[in-house]
């Protein structure tokens, strides 16, 4: 099981590359047959493909990331609350998200599901 500060990098990391657009950097987060279920309540996405799927579509949209509460990490479980914010003209949107996600040994995303404001 990884350490808890490697589990808090694996988030910060992720929280920067999402706010990035960075795909790469994004998919190097999560294993090769992770489950991602965004918002939950859909249909999940299995294996890094269906993953991939996701976010090229997110990332047609320009938008940055800040990780906004603590990171709770409980064993290889951990939540983390970010906002997403999305330039609209001279508006801004502020969507508010809540993780939480399972850690496998190798250090990556084996689970990860998103609570959506």
């Amino acid at each position: 099981m990884p350490a808890k500060e490697d589990i808090r990098a694996l988030v910060e990391s992720y929280v920067a590359a999402v706010g990035r657009q960075d795909l790469e950097g994004t998919l190097a987060l999560f294993a090769g047959d992770a489950v991602q279920e965004d918002p939950v309540g859909t249909p999940p996405n299995v294996g890094r493909e269906q993953i991939q799927g996701f976010f090229e579509k997110a990332y047609q949209t320009t938008f940055s990331t800040e990780l906004t509460g603590p990171v709770v990490v409980t064993g290889d479980h951990v939540a983390f609350h970010f906002t997403i914010t999305i330039p609209l003209g001279e508006e801004t949107m502020v969507v508010r998200v809540i993780d939480m996600a399972r850690v496998g040994g190798d250090g990556l995303f084996a689970e990860l599901r998103a609570v959506v404001e």
